[in-house]
Parts: structure tokens; sequence; C-alpha cells
């Protein structure tokens, strides 16, 4: 059965595209989404943020969301259903941690507003570069809500954070936003995955929601 976010994704976008809702006008509000569908605010927000970052819509604080395009203007953004799989469990079981940095820090306007939390709430700042066969295959950096996940140590971050998530905080893991692009690689890349000056680098920005739709990385 299809998730209601997507159902309200699919719904808002499609009377977009279709021009059913023009360019500049007010789409319902959040309580009106929630009554018609009987889901909760964080379900429409998660359905309205895939529309904002996409490009369809835009949000003025205390006025609501309104039309921005009736074209997609961000092709780039990948839209996943499927239950995300962690890098641990997408090796089997055979990649391995190294962990560059672990601390608490207060998040910026982009972190809060990705993670649903307030400007200078704590999160987790954690930097790994993940290895398979012992070759630096990718560096993570992550940022994560203590509210949301929280008892996070030294030795999860060298194991499995998601495998922490469902096992032993008992939440189920959903789906993602992401959005690539290509960069030059800077020292850190050098140093950690053995690249040159000239090499450049994959950049994979992601948004991961657990599945009752609470953004938790």
């Amino acid at each position: 059965m299809k998730k209601k976010y997507m159902m309200i994704y699919e719904d808002v976008k499609g009377r977009i595209l279709s021009g059913e809702y023009e360019v500049g006008a007010q789409i319902p509000d959040e309580k009106t989404v929630c009554q018609n569908f009987g889901c909760s605010r964080m379900t429409v927000k998660k359905a309205y943020d895939m529309l904002v970052m996409e490009g369809l819509i835009y949000r003025k604080q205390g006025q609501g969301s309104f039309v921005l395009s009736s074209k997609i203007n961000r092709p780039e953004v990948e839209i996943q259903e499927r239950e995300l799989v962690g890098f641990t469990k997408a090796t089997n079981g055979e990649g391995t941690s190294k962990v560059l940095r672990f601390q608490l820090m207060f998040a910026t306007e982009k972190i809060a507003k990705a993670l649903n939390i307030h400007v200078n709430d704590p999160v987790y700042d954690i930097c790994r570069v993940r290895l398979l066969n012992d070759r630096p295959y990718v560096i993570e950096q992550t940022y994560m809500s203590p509210a949301v996940i929280p008892g996070l140590t030294l030795d999860i971050l060298n194991h499995s954070i998601y495998s922490y998530i469902e096992n032993d905080l008992g939440l189920r893991i959903g789906a993602a936003q992401k959005t690539t692009s290509a960069d030059i690689s800077n020292e850190t890349d050098h140093k950690e995955l053995g690249l040159s000056e000239v090499e450049p680098v994959l950049v994979v920005e992601q948004i991961a929601f657990l599945d009752n739709g609470v953004p938790f990385e």
C-alpha cells in the first residue's frame, strides 16, 4: 500500500502539473490536508518538503505554501519510496568505518530546516570514512538530532548507525530525498580517499526520514 506522504505528494504535484493549481496560487494548508487524508501534520510536511525540493512550491512564513512553477525545476532530486539500506548492510557486513569526528554542535539554519528542529538545537556532528576491504570508499558527513536518535556512541559509529536505529531503538527507517552533484576534491578527500588534487568527487546530499515521516539524518 502506498504511504500517505507519497499519496499527498502525488496528488498535489498532479494538480500543479495539470494547471489546476496555478502558479502563484496558495495550496491547501497542512491542517486541511491532514483532515482530508487522515494523517499527521508531519506526514503533510514531508510531502510538501518534497515539492519544495522539486521547485514546485515555496513557503511564506506565517502565510502558507504557494505554487512556484508548473514545471519540475530540480530533475536531479531522487525520491525513494523503498527502505534505505545503510553501507554496512549494503556490503553484507564487510564494510568498516573510520571515525574522523564525533561531537555535538548547535544546528545551523540549514541543518535545523532539514531536521525540522530549531536553530541552535544540539545535533550530532559525525564525519566517517567508510571502507570496503580496507580501501576507502566514501566520506560521510552526518547530522542527527539526539532528540530523535539518542544514545549514539563511538562504538556504534564504528559499526552501523542504521542497525542501532532499527534494532536497539526499535525505529523503522523510511525513505530519503537525494541531490547529486560534482565538486572539486578538497584536502580531506586527498588525504582520506587517496585522490590527487585534480580529481573530482561525486557529492550526494541526503535528507533521510523514519517511517513515520520524521527526518532523522
